[in-house]
């Protein structure tokens, strides 16, 4: 592992980001959806509900934490990954951007936090995407 993590120092270092991010977001959703939930202005109005957050925000970013560290090893190589998490980062990114103004939600307080942390977040992969193909 050691051998694939130092092919490409900058697409490993984004690539330890995601799988960190996405783990751990699997782990706070999962033991406690409702409460963490509601630190994203979401709500379940039932158990079925409930279940839903633990299995879309808990479970799905488990599953994309995995599948990058699973390309990785498969591959042998972290940039697959790389490029994976930054189309998914980005996509976020734009998406909430775009429908912060259609939805008026610039207001919100989760919205004031969400915005500049993935901005930076999506900056920093991109650096690394960068740096990657400039130096590798």
């Amino acid at each position: 592992m050691k051998e694939i993590l130092m092919s490409n120092i900058p697409a490993s270092v984004a690539v330890i980001g995601l799988v960190a991010y996405f783990f751990g977001m699997a782990v706070v959703f999962v033991s406690s959806p409702v409460k963490n939930a509601e630190k994203f202005s979401v709500k379940p109005v039932d158990n079925a509900g409930k279940t839903e957050i633990r299995v879309y925000y808990g479970g799905i970013s488990f599953a994309l934490g995995a599948f990058l560290l699973y390309l990785t090893v498969a591959l042998k190589t972290p940039v697959y990954s790389q490029a994976g998490g930054l189309f998914f980062a980005t996509t976020v990114f734009v998406t909430r951007s775009i429908f912060l103004c259609v939805d008026k939600s610039w207001k919100c307080p989760y919205t004031k936090l969400a915005i500049p942390a993935e901005g930076m977040f999506v900056v920093a992969l991109w650096t690394c995407f960068i740096l990657s193909k400039v130096l590798y």
